[in-house]
């Protein structure tokens, strides 16, 4: 009757999730968190959003606010969906920091190679200096939130029915929000580039299986550029109504989805093969770098004198630097750090490599535990010195040598990137700009005699000024700018002016040129610049007759000067310096990064070509002059914008005459200029007007300089500083493809709500559930005739947690399905902090009936009670000390079902108890219970038996009795191929003391219709205290062997059979249904080891009940203490449980046994 009523209710419980069903043993992996910046949060609220930072994240919460509310429009424009929650935007001040938060599961933050996380309608994003790349992840953050609100629904409901009805492939929602978040960009096309021309991919859906964030992006700017970008949002609605990717495709785009992706292809594929005929391959030498792995090569850096490179390699956070020599080939390792993490994005950020001037010391810039550290490696001692940065430095960008004691840095301080000097000596730092623009890549150089800094900056002007922000948001292109060290001018030559291209990456070639990567063609290819004179504007001096003199602009009239007092007046040009730019490569596939020694005249350059990082090296070649021609999406850049194609400057002339030529003159019609709606303001055309009047800037530079004059008494022509007026270009959206169509957002920054705490509810949920809380520990007071295992029963369970995470409740009851045992818990978990604390209370009250001694049966009521306190200290994502501390109380007492069940005294059993584990847990979810990767628990256990009296005072005694466990639990995942893996484990545990624990062997985890064997007796005088199972070992009932020690091993073949056959199935039945072959073999008894001659298991007592016999007979025979089972099964999710279904035979004494069926709930083994 009652496997009737089991298997009535899991036919019941259809709406029910995956929710709650697990393994047994807890592992998990950790947030550390290296700070207490989290302690206090504060918040920005616009009508869209709220913004939560902490710390000195202030300014990058300000950025954010105004710039998701300018672009919020135009993403909901594009998608065409309203949602009536605000957006929660997290803010954190770069990406250490986010990867500390405890927001979110560990599948939320799965590397997805730079994709924005969200948890609901929460959107993470970080800094990284460069505040279009923080636009970006707003914008795919926001998209995110629509999409899953679009696709999946908005409450519990929608998201479950969905979720399982939608089987969406990867490329689509990746791609849509990427594309939504940065339509297209040249990086994103030279990437694209290189894998469609190496002819490994055939069509879309090859391509998508390896990289679906790309090729979904690809797909939708395919579409967009070829059906209008009104046809996301019919897309996405016809595909969810259709709950089908290819009808969506048919409907909407009048073609069947392989046609459009065949058109993809062709579209891409084509071009690409023509612009590569019109460019050149690498020429350099390839220097050989041993990266079997292809993994990222970052930072590369050639040595003063040409003769080695520094360059770092990077695997997934684990990093190494390598030297090698350009001649001989040969490579040392010089520095590792860091350790492998697929489940958190990789910061290829760090490390910063530079070579000091004497060419015999390494300075790298590396993080660790969120402490900026630079170590400095003297190539002849081989010894290494590392110190701390100064915590002003939330991040530095780039590092660069000015002289072997001063460093050169770019980086984040109070959320903006700025350039400082670093002196090694002092360990103080010189703050050259300060104002938020984004100024990136500084590198020192010496042209014409002169000291000075290169950088790359997105600021649209080149006067220095201390500037807070405001309604200009940092999110134009990247040009580069000139700073002098020697004159410390406020006013920076601008090297290039290019509003629809990046310039980075500035290094000096040699005394007076220097070289930056442009992708102005379309692909980053070099271009080579210098310094000229020419003249700016004329002044005229006035002299009057008492010996005084004024300058005034050549155009100025002298107003107020008495005619008669003008002794002479001259005219003298002011000159200023401006650059030649010309290009110096035409590259097929972009320059990732270039290095140069400008004393030789030598190059490395880093280029991703054939799939793979490779590092040239060869001569700078100052002297070639080619005309890329711009690729076919720069092309459509520049109609877009209606911009002309920037004309190439000559090559350098061969003299360094002084060129007298006029001030370039920035023509109207040269300027994008759209129609303005004169009854709004559109950010991206913008004129700001003062209400109060100009300053007179040149007044006071005038003095400044006639000072200067008349202190140098030269002859040669007055000069000044003057500021120029800048004709201020629209910053273009991203990628040139998106403009705002929402006016300027009124903001207050001063308007700071301190964050208080508040919850929500995570889930609810009701499930079918026989699994073992807390430990399934069972005392054999309790149940002295064998475990008695859990029937499923209804968990209701419910979860409760703060904005952050960082503080949880959960609650739940599970009624049995004989409504008999009762369970109640609640835990709550503090993970505010590095150190989680967890505490916890369970209860359970159980009525059984004995065993049949008289005519009217007897009941027992057993009632278990036990809190617990945690904590958790995460070494780092993998590895974790926990202990525990438990108090428990067991009582067991003999209700009055007649007179002499009133005499049988109430056992009643106190315990305290403390845990020590050791957790490591690197495992990957690649699907439903299929991992990769391995995990492993080593724990000890010592509980003591106390009693507490309260009779006559209060009186605690601790001389019952001592228990102790030492145990280990090892599972280990092997990827066999795409799909298949090969899991095994390992498990053993000990008990000692004056009491012990009995373990069970046999059987399986959450087995729905368990069996005991009584035929292996319990071992006489082993005073255990506790009972539980060791399991699995399929093939048997429960209790095959048992003892007060046990070991296991496990084998599991798991093959998702129909993912063979086809790459998306729609039916979650058919999706993760695996076959298993699996192999288990174990062992329990009691003793020194089970091959002892006293062990229990081959001795038996004859006769065993009969009362005081005259005779006892022990008979000593051999039983195998080793079992094993092999067999089938099949593991799928049915009803939304995870069930697992094996066929077992069992191996005892070297005998094969008649099979077993096992059905059981739960994932792993």
């Amino acid at each position: 009757m009652h496997k009737i009523l089991h298997t009535a209710i899991l036919a019941l419980l259809v709406g029910a999730s995956l929710w709650g069903q697990g393994i047994q043993t807890q592992y998990g992996k950790n947030r550390v968190q290296f700070h207490r910046d989290f302690d206090e949060w504060s918040q920005y609220e616009s009508d869209n959003f709220v913004a939560y930072w902490y710390g000195e994240g202030r300014n990058i919460g300000q950025a954010v606010v105004q710039l998701a509310e300018q672009d919020f429009a135009s993403v909901q424009q594009l998608l065409e969906h309203r949602i009536n929650e605000k957006i929660q935007i997290i803010v954190y001040t770069d990406l250490t920091d986010l990867k500390q938060s405890n927001i979110g599961s560990e599948e939320a933050f799965t590397n997805t190679g730079g994709q924005t996380k969200i948890v609901g309608n929460k959107v993470f994003v970080y800094f990284d200096g460069n505040h279009r790349h923080l636009r970006r992840q707003i914008r795919e953050g926001i998209a995110e939130v629509f999409l899953d609100a679009m696709l999946f629904g908005s409450n519990i409901q929608e998201i479950v029915q969905n979720a399982v009805a939608l089987n969406l492939p990867e490329w689509f929602k990746q791609g849509l929000s990427a594309y939504v978040g940065e339509p297209w960009s040249s990086d994103l096309d030279n990437r694209l580039r290189d894998a469609l021309l190496r002819a490994d991919f055939e069509n879309f859906e090859n391509f998508a299986e390896e990289n679906p964030r790309l090729a979904g992006h690809s797909l939708w700017y395919f579409i967009g550029e070829n059906f209008g970008a009104s046809t996301v949002s019919n897309l996405l609605y016809l595909t969810r109504i259709n709950r089908s990717v290819e009808s969506g495709f048919l409907y909407v785009l009048g073609s069947p989805y392989e046609v459009i992706t065949n058109g993809w292809y062709s579209y891409f594929h084509d071009r690409y093969a023509s612009e590569n005929a019109l460019r050149q391959n690498p020429v350099n030498q390839d220097l050989k770098v041993k990266n079997k792995r292809k993994l990222p090569v970052s930072e590369v850096k050639i040595s003063p004198d040409g003769q080695k490179v520094i360059y770092s390699t990077n695997e997934i956070g684990r990093f190494k630097v390598f030297m090698q020599d350009t001649r001989t080939g040969k490579r040392e390792l010089i520095f590792a750090e860091g350790f492998r993490n697929a489940f958190q994005a990789t910061d290829y950020n760090y490390p910063l490599l530079a070579w000091n001037p004497n060419n015999n010391e390494i300075a790298i810039i590396y993080e660790r535990r969120d402490v900026v550290k630079l170590l400095t490696y003297d190539l002849s001692a081989k010894k290494s010195k590392t110190t701390d940065l100064a915590p002003d430095y939330q991040r530095v960008h780039s590092m660069g040598y000015v002289n072997p004691m001063t460093l050169v840095l770019s980086g984040t301080s109070r959320g903006f990137s700025d350039i400082f000097l670093y002196y090694l000596n002092t360990r103080q730092s010189e703050r050259l700009t300060n104002d938020f623009y984004d100024d990136l890549d500084a590198a020192y150089v010496q042209l014409g005699g002169r000291r000075g800094i290169l950088f790359a900056s997105n600021r649209d002007n080149p006067v220095l000024q201390t500037a807070r922000l405001d309604s200009i948001m940092p999110v134009g292109t990247f040009d580069i700018f000139y700073f002098d060290l020697d004159t410390r001018d406020k006013e920076l030559i601008a090297i290039t002016q290019t509003p629809l291209a990046n310039e980075r990456q500035p290094v000096p070639v040699d005394t007076a040129l220097f070289a930056y990567l442009s992708d102005r063609s379309g692909l980053y290819n070099r271009e080579t610049a210098y310094l000229e004179d020419y003249i700016h504007h004329y002044e005229q001096i006035v002299t009057l007759k008492d010996g005084s003199e004024f300058i005034f602009h050549a155009d100025s009239a002298l107003v107020g000067v008495d005619s008669q007092a003008i002794d002479t007046i001259r005219l003298h040009p002011v000159l200023k310096k401006r650059a030649v730019q010309y290009s110096s490569t035409n590259s097929s596939r972009s320059i990732e990064a270039h290095s140069t020694s400008p004393r030789t005249g030598k190059l490395a350059e880093l280029i991703f070509f054939e799939n793979e990082y490779r590092i040239f090296y060869g001569n700078v070649g100052i002297d070639t002059l080619v005309m890329p021609m711009p690729t076919l999406f720069q092309e459509n850049q520049r109609r877009k914008s209606k911009e002309k194609t920037v004309e190439e400057v000559p090559a350098p002339p061969a003299n360094n005459q002084l060129i007298e030529v006029p001030t370039p003159e920035i023509r109207e019609e040269d300027i994008p200029v759209e129609k303005l709606d004169t009854g709004k303001i559109d950010i991206d055309n913008y004129l700001f007007q003062s209400e109060f009047d100009d300053e007179d800037v040149p007044t006071t530079v005038i003095q400044r300089e006639e000072n200067k004059v008349e202190k140098e008494e030269s002859p040669s022509p007055v000069t000044k500083v003057q500021q120029p007026q800048v004709a201020t270009l629209p910053p273009p959206a991203i990628s040139g493809a998106l403009t705002s169509t929402k006016g300027v957002y009124r903001f207050r920054p001063g308007k700071i709500i301190p964050y208080r705490l508040q919850f929500r509810t995570d889930f609810v949920t009701t499930q079918l559930d026989n699994s073992l809380l807390f430990d399934g520990l069972e005392t054999i007071s309790a149940n002295p005739n064998g475990f008695g295992y859990p029937p499923p029963g209804i968990l209701l369970k419910a979860n409760f947690k703060d904005l952050f995470e960082d503080y949880e409740f959960e609650g739940g009851v599970r009624v049995p399905t004989s409504f008999n045992g009762t369970e109640y818990f609640l835990t709550f978990h503090n993970k505010k902090q590095r150190l989680d604390k967890r505490f916890s209370i369970y209860r359970r009250n159980l009525r059984e009936s004995d065993e049949v001694i008289s005519f009217v049966p007897r009941r027992r009521e057993m009632n278990t009670m036990l809190g617990q306190y945690g904590v958790r200290y995460p070494l780092d994502i993998f590895r974790s000390l926990r202990a525990t501390a438990t108090l428990r109380r067991d009582r067991v007492e003999q209700l009055a079902t007649e007179r002499p069940a009133l005499d049988v005294p109430t056992v009643n059993e106190q315990r305290a108890g403390i845990k020590l584990e050791y957790v490591f847990d690197n495992t990957l979810d690649v699907a439903l219970n299929i991992k990769n990767g391995s995990r492993y628990k080593i724990f000890f256990e010592a509980v003591k038996r106390f009693d507490v009296n309260t009779n006559e005072g209060f009186n605690v005694s601790f001389n019952e009795g001592f228990m102790s466990v030492f145990g280990l639990d090892a599972r280990h995942y092997q990827r066999i191929d795409k799909h298949s893996i090969l899991a095994l484990r390992v498990a053993g545990a000990t008990s000692f003391g004056s009491e012990k624990m009995l373990y069970y062997l046999g059987g399986v985890d959450n087995w729905l219709f368990p069996a005991f064997s009584n035929d292996i007796p319990v071992p006489e005088g082993g005073d255990f205290a506790f009972q539980t199972l060791a399991t699995p070992v399929r093939g048997f009932r429960m209790n095959i062997r048992n003892g007060n020690s046990y070991a296991v091993f496990n084998a599991e073949l798991r093959a998702p059979i129909f993912k063979y056959f086809s790459k998306r199935i729609k039916s979650p039945f058919l999706r993760n249904f695996q076959v298993v072959g699996f192999f288990d073999m174990g062992t329990a008894w009691q003793g020194k080891d089970p091959f002892s001659t006293d062990n229990p298991l081959n001795t038996s007592y004859y006769p065993q009940d009969a009362p005081n016999p005259p005779v006892v007979v022990k008979v000593n025979y051999f039983r195998d203490p080793i079992v094993a089972g092999y067999g089938l099964g099949v593991r799928t999710v049915l009803f939304g449980y995870f069930v697992r279904v094996d066929y077992a035979w069992g191996i005892e004494t070297r005998k094969v046994l008649a099979p077993r069926l096992y059905i059981a709930l739960g994932m792993d083994f």
